[in-house]
C-alpha cells in the first residue's frame, strides 16, 4: 500500500483534494469512482517514499488528540459528523488537513465514518479504528471519541513521564563523555609531547592513555563510521520480528529496568483491552489487536498463544494461567472478570493499579541508572586525569 495525494472532480463539478492509501494509482482511481469522484491527478506523498514518510509521521500526536477532542465535543453536542469534520478542516493545516478533507468527502458521499477513517491507517492506529468502528455500530460515536481522548491523554502522560526521567541521565552522559573526549583529543596530546622529552620511564597507565589519545586523534573518523554503522545495523535489526523479540527479552531480563518495561507493556494491554471490550468488540478480535498495541514482542507472543488457546475452546483463565509474563494479580483479575462477565472492569482495575506503580518503578530505574552512569564515566575521567598527574608528580619528586 502507498499513500497518494490526489485531486478529483465531484458530481457537482467541484474539485476536491485529499490523501488516501491505495495499491497503485489505478486502484485509487477505481476507489474514487465508487465514491462518485473522477480522479484528475495523483502523486505519491514524498515521492517514492510515500509510505515511509506518510502523514502519520507528519501529523503530530497533539494534532490527533486535538482532533479527537473536537469530534468528541461536537458529537456530544449533537453536531453532525460531517459538520464537525468540515469545521476542523478549516482550522487544520498541512497533510492532516488533507486527510480530514478526504474523510469529510467520503462521509458526504455516503461512506460510513469508520470506513472513512480506515482508509488512512498511517494516521489512525488499530486501536483508534477499532473504537470508532465499535462506536459506529453501537450508535455511541460520542462515547467512543470520548474514550479515545482519555486514551490519547494517557499515552501523552506516560510519554511525558518517560521523557522527563531521561533528560537528566542524558545530560550526564553527554557532559562526562564530552569531558573525556576533551581530555583525550586535546589535553593528552599536549602532555604526550612533553613526556616524550622526559628522561625517565612513564607509568604503564600513562603510556596506555597516551596510546589511546593518539589512536583517537588519528582514527576518530573511523570510530564515527563504526558507530554509525552499528546504529544503522541495530535499526535494521529492530525492523525484523526476531530483532524486536531479542531486544525486548534482554530489556525485560535487565535488573530494575526489566520490571518497568514489563509493567509498561502490561499497562498498555490492560488499558486498551478494557477500552475495546467495553466498546463491544469480541474477545478474539480484541486479542488480535493487542498483539500490535502492547509495544513488546515478548508479551505480544504470549498474547498470540493465549488467543490460539481461547480459539480452541479453552477459558481465558486457563490460557492466562500458563502465561508467565502476566503476574498472579492480573491472572486473578482476569479470572474474576471472566466469571462475573465484567472482564473490561477487571482489566480497568489492573490498569489503574499499574498506572500507580509505573511512575515509582520509572523513578527507581533511572535513579539507579544515573548512579551507574556517574560511577562508570566518572572512573573513566579519573583514570584519564590520574594518568597525566602521575608523571607530573614523578617529575616534581625527581627535582627535590
Amino acid at each position: 500500500m502507498r499513500e497518494y495525494r490526489y485531486s478529483a472532480l465531484s458530481s457537482q463539478g467541484q474539485t476536491v483534494t485529499g490523501i488516501r492509501t491505495a495499491e497503485d494509482s489505478a486502484g485509487l482511481s477505481t476507489m474514487l469512482l465508487e465514491q462518485g469522484l473522477v480522479m484528475l491527478k495523483c502523486r505519491p506523498t514524498m515521492g517514492s517514499l510515500g509510505q515511509m514518510f506518510s502523514s502519520a509521521g507528519r501529523a503530530g500526536k497533539r494534532e490527533l488528540r486535538d482532533f479527537t477532542q473536537h469530534m468528541a465535543t461536537c458529537l456530544v453536542a449533537g453536531i453532525p459528523a460531517v459538520t464537525a469534520l468540515s469545521d476542523y478542516q478549516d482550522k487544520a493545516e498541512g497533510a492532516f488537513a488533507d486527510v480530514i478533507g478526504d474523510i469529510r468527502n467520503d462521509v458526504s458521499s455516503g461512506t460510513a465514518l469508520d470506513e472513512s477513517f480506515a482508509r488512512h491507517p498511517y494516521v489512525f492506529g488499530p486501536v483508534y479504528l477499532a473504537l470508532v468502528a465499535a462506536g459506529q455500530k453501537s450508535g455511541n460515536l460520542d462515547e467512543a471519541f470520548d474514550e479515545l481522548v482519555r486514551y490519547l491523554e494517557w499515552q501523552d502522560d506516560l510519554r511525558s513521564q518517560t521523557t522527563q526521567a531521561l533528560i537528566y541521565p542524558a545530560i550526564l552522559v553527554i557532559g562526562i563523555i564530552g569531558l573525556f573526549l576533551l581530555l583525550m583529543l586535546f589535553v593528552v596530546p599536549r602532555f604526550t609531547d612533553m613526556f616524550a622529552e622526559a628522561d625517565f620511564e612513564l607509568p604503564t597507565m600513562t603510556v596506555r592513555m597516551m596510546a589511546m589519545g593518539t589512536f583517537l586523534g588519528h582514527w576518530w573518523w573511523l570510530l564515527g563510521l563504526l558507530g554509525g554503522g552499528a546504529w544503522l545495523g541495530a535499526k535494521l535489526a529492530l525492523t525484523t520480528e526476531r530483532g524486536r523479540y531479542w531486544r525486548d527479552l534482554i530489556l525485560m531480563r535487565t535488573p530494575v529496568l526489566g520490571v518497568f518495561v514489563r509493567k509498561l507493556a502490561l499497562s498498555r494491554f490492560s488499558k486498551v483491552m478494557s477500552l475495546i471490550l467495553a466498546s463491544g468488540l469480541d474477545l478474539l478480535r480484541s486479542l488480535d489487536l493487542m498483539q500490535g498495541v502492547v509495544g513488546n514482542a515478548v508479551v505480544a507472543g504470549q498474547i498470540a498463544l493465549i488467543r490460539q488457546r481461547v480459539a480452541t475452546g479453552e477459558s481465558l483463565r486457563q490460557a492466562f494461567a500458563d502465561a508467565d509474563v502476566f503476574p498472579p494479580l492480573m491472572q486473578r483479575l482476569v479470572s474474576v472478570g471472566e466469571k462475573t462477565g465484567s472482564l473490561d472492569a477487571s482489566l480497568k482495575q489492573a490498569s489503574t493499579y499499574l498506572d500507580r506503580e509505573i511512575p515509582r518503578d520509572l523513578k527507581k530505574a533511572f535513579t539507579i541508572f544515573e548512579a551507574v552512569i556517574i560511577a562508570v564515566l566518572g572512573v573513566m575521567v579519573c583514570v584519564a586525569a590520574l594518568s597525566l598527574l602521575m608523571p607530573i608528580m614523578q617529575i616534581k619528586g625527581s627535582l627535590h
